[in-house]
């Protein structure tokens, strides 16, 4: 039987009896908790807000990770699958031109007005988008991967320029074509290669906070929390770009979606890992994986949110809805 257990934050000091409305209520007996003080974790005004990929060791790494977690794993062949689109990545960053970045002006107006200075318009004015797409396709071997990726690989191949384009500005914008999906995968990669490039370029400096679960960077939605061990950001939580790769500061127990702390679990299944956890919210009724990458160093966030896909399942018994996005494994 799964060990699915729940954690809170800590409950109001107990100074007075419960009222009969307030009494708890029986627990069921495959769960435990645990019991966090939010204020003995809270974050140093000294952790810096943002940490920008590295795109030379950033997909690699993933790819390393995503081939490590997949022998005997029951989503073994889509690791695999996702681990060869890793290596691609890898290997044409290595060699793909650098994207210019928007001039000066506007991203200071981006700036003034609260925007992620990266946008659909810096992806429309990219001229080496598409070559960058299209180098992808031509260095992936989807020799053992199913023949509904090849047929994704060909027909965007077969595409036109603006409809690529087209393609890879609703990506960037979350609204992903159902009908379209298994070319959405390959037009994401992408989009992380070239999006890393860009964001890894920026000025830490003139980087602002958005909105909740928004990234400072590109304006992208998290694929996942992590709290890490860098220094001085030790124990600090961030959240990763599923687009740009980008970590961003986020508040300790508290919701990615809504902004609320009031309402906020956490469970984990042991059979998973003990080192990933959903992240829950009442309010909101959503979810995001929670990595404790200060435990576990290798933790990637695409990687170890595939790998983890049986607490996504276990939690959507619960009724939540998933808050991140995962580009490269949309469920």
């Amino acid at each position: 039987m799964a060990n699915f257990f729940k954690r809170k934050p800590a409950a109001p000091a107990a100074d007075k009896a419960p009222t009969p409305a307030e009494a708890p209520k029986p627990r069921r007996r495959d769960f435990s908790e645990l019991k966090p003080d939010p204020d003995k974790i809270g974050i140093s005004g000294s952790v810096p807000f943002v940490r920008l990929p590295d795109p030379t060791t950033l997909f690699s790494d993933r790819a390393t990770r995503l081939a490590e977690a997949a022998p005997g794993h029951p989503l073994e062949a889509y690791l695999r699958f996702v681990a060869e689109v890793a290596r691609a990545q890898s290997a044409i960053q290595a060699q793909d031109p650098a994207p210019t970045l928007p001039e000066a002006a506007d991203l200071a107006l981006r700036s003034e007005h609260g925007m992620p200075p990266l946008s659909r318009h810096s992806l429309e004015a990219d001229t080496g988008f598409d070559g960058t797409l299209l180098a992808l396709l031509d260095a992936l071997d989807l020799n053992t991967a199913p023949e509904a990726s090849a047929a994704a690989r060909e027909s965007l191949r077969a595409a036109s320029r603006e409809d690529r384009l087209d393609l890879a500005l609703q990506v960037f914008e979350g609204a992903l074509p159902v009908d379209r999906i298994a070319e959405c995968v390959f037009v994401s990669a992408a989009l992380q290669v070239r999006l890393a490039e860009q964001a890894a370029r920026l000025d830490t400096k003139a980087l602002k906070p958005v909105a909740d679960g928004v990234c400072p960077c590109c304006g992208g939605a998290p694929v996942a929390s992590v709290v890490v061990a860098w220094t001085p950001a030790d124990k600090a939580r961030y959240l990763s770009c599923s687009l740009c790769g980008t970590y961003w500061n986020h508040v300790r127990i508290r919701c990615t979606a809504c902004g609320d702390g009031e309402n906020v679990s956490y469970y984990g299944l042991g059979e998973v890992s003990k080192d990933i956890q959903v992240e829950t919210c009442t309010t909101c009724h959503s979810y995001i994986k929670h990595l404790h990458q200060h435990r576990a160093p290798t933790l990637d966030p695409v990687a170890d949110d595939i790998a983890s896909y049986g607490l996504d399942l276990k939690i959507a018994e619960e009724g939540f809805r998933r808050a991140g996005l995962n580009l490269l494994f949309v469920i």
